[in-house]
């Protein structure tokens, strides 16, 4: 009996010892955590961001400032990234393209952008400033950071065209053998562009010849992908003869000694113009705004453009670049004829509508 009535009195002090022990591990813990390098990178700017936009070049300005680069997390699409950040994530600084710009600023995860902050921003192309719904009553809620062109990449061997036009897409010589782009942004758009319709302001009428007009073309089509390494792989097999891509892929190809070019439709070339927002509750707003200036510079433009064959929205990148690169990348000397002979991309005023229809006419409905 006296044994068992010793031990609680034993296991008390035991716990209590134990307890204090751990409670002081964990302080040592945190005293070494608040110091550590990791916790000195988590104080580093965070650029939520698709893969790619974390090379070396873009980032030589914010690493010249503070020593290290800006932090990364990486998104597969603006779907998911916008449910990420609206259930709580915050990062500093998004990469968004201009037709999610009134999605996130009405979702309230952004903040204003204030131009004054931002060296580099007199530099920018004109056009691109003054993209749909980058400013707001005054104030600006995106700054462009790069843009481009969708059309379609096609071999030269394989297809025969006596115009260039988004028509090859519905040519019936080349059953089974062309590619479309599986989301609404790209695909849904190249229809009614390709009918002489404003693809982002749809009656219900034209909506509907549109939905047609995708049914025709349905039973042309190998494939609808957005794996971009595939559609490539395809086209430098012959597989394919013709898949629409942006301008990265028709670089890559043309690069492998792929016999192929990139289309220049009548109707209109595609574009598109990708930048940089300011999250809401972001948690390092002084390095923000070393990010966002920094991607934007001339040097950062340069290397993106020599890299993914993309424009970049820095004027003075185009004067670093040889004639030669730029012809190589399809882009000319001064991008304001080309964005504005384009379609640019912008919000479906009807999106959910349209994500439904193109959903639909792909799974054959």
């Amino acid at each position: 009996m006296e044994r068992l009535a010793e031990r609680p009195t034993e296991s008390v002090g035991f716990r209590r010892r134990a307890v204090a022990a751990w409670f002081g591990a964990l302080a040592a813990a945190l005293t070494t955590l608040a110091v550590s390098p990791a916790t000195a990178m988590a104080e580093e700017a965070m650029l939520y961001t698709r893969s790619g936009y974390d090379m070396d070049g873009m980032h030589g300005a914010y690493v010249g400032k503070h020593g290290v680069k800006p932090e990364f997390t990486f998104f597969p699409d603006e779907d998911a990234a916008f449910a990420k950040v609206r259930a709580g994530f915050t990062p500093d600084v998004s990469t968004i393209c201009s037709y999610e710009i009134s999605r996130w600023r009405d979702a309230d995860l952004l903040q204003p952008i204030d131009e004054s902050r931002l060296g580099n921003f007199p530099e920018l192309i004109g056009s691109l400033k003054k993209v749909p719904d980058s400013v707001v009553d005054g104030e600006r809620w995106w700054v462009p950071l790069d843009w481009g062109k969708t059309s379609v990449t096609y071999r030269t061997d394989m297809v025969d065209m006596e115009e260039e036009s988004w028509g090859l897409l519905w040519d019936p010589r080349y059953e089974g053998r062309l590619g479309m782009w599986d989301d609404v942004v790209d695909g849904m758009a190249i229809a009614p562009i390709y009918m002489g319709i404003d693809p982002y302001r749809m009656t219900p009428d034209q909506v509907a010849e549109v939905r047609d007009l995708l049914i025709e073309q349905r039973p042309l089509l190998r494939f609808y992908s957005s794996d971009r390494p595939g559609i490539e792989r395809a086209l430098a097999a012959g597989e394919l003869v013709a898949a629409v891509t942006a301008t990265d892929s028709y670089v890559k190809l043309k690069s492998e000694g792929v016999p192929v070019a990139f289309l220049n439709p009548k109707e209109g070339v595609m574009t598109w113009s990708c930048g940089l927002v300011l999250m809401k509750d972001a948690p390092n707003v002084d390095k923000a705004y070393d990010l966002i200036d920094g991607m934007i510079g001339e040097e950062a433009g340069a290397t993106e453009m020599r890299t993914f064959g993309f424009g970049h929205a820095n004027a003075m990148a185009f004067q670093i670049l040889e004639d030669g690169e730029l012809e190589a990348i399809g882009l000319p000397r001064d991008p304001e004829t080309l964005l504005n002979g384009g379609v640019l991309q912008r919000a479906f005023e009807n999106r959910e509508e349209l994500v439904e229809m193109y959903e639909e006419v792909k799974s054959g409905f």
